[in-house]
């Protein structure tokens, strides 16, 4: 069974759209164990709730029960990797947001059983270029209506 590295877009566009398709394969998938995170991709999540009380009941009921996987010295050290290497595929491709280079090299890291779940067209990108495991959720939004990344770029 896959463990999901859920990227903070899937948690995102699950609040944004919270009446699609999305917050229940979310649960779905948190229910199943398969959803995994990382520090990066929680803190991104984290710092959009309103009060540190949402941060406490979102710690207590979603963030503690699920995989962690570490962000080690490896780890960066490939993310830094995988910035070089897109910079050298042609100019500007390693233009991306640096966290995102984290997360897919946590992904990585991880070992084969886990799949980067995100719906983000720059990790589609890192991901791509480096072989990465992913699962892009931009085809399947689509097919619900919403044409429209998490964080409100056109798709």
């Amino acid at each position: 069974m896959p463990s999901y590295l859920t990227d903070s877009s899937i948690w995102i566009g699950s609040r944004r759209w919270s009446d699609t398709y999305l917050p229940g394969l979310l649960a779905e998938r948190i229910g199943a164990g398969e959803v995994a995170t990382c520090v990066p991709t929680t803190l991104e999540v984290l710092v959009g709730a309103a009060s540190a009380v949402e941060i406490e009941q979102d710690w207590k009921a979603v963030w503690e029960p699920v995989r962690w996987l570490p962000v080690s010295a490896a780890t960066m050290e490939r993310a830094l990797d995988l910035l070089l290497g897109l910079g050298k595929t042609t100019r500007g491709a390693h233009r991306r947001r640096p966290i995102d280079f984290i997360v897919a090299a946590c992904a990585e890291t991880a070992g084969e059983d886990v799949v980067l779940w995100h719906w983000d067209r720059d990790l589609a990108a890192i991901c791509d270029f480096a072989g990465i495991a992913h699962e892009p959720e931009h085809e399947r939004a689509k097919a619900n209506g919403i044409n429209v990344e998490p964080g409100g770029r056109p798709a």
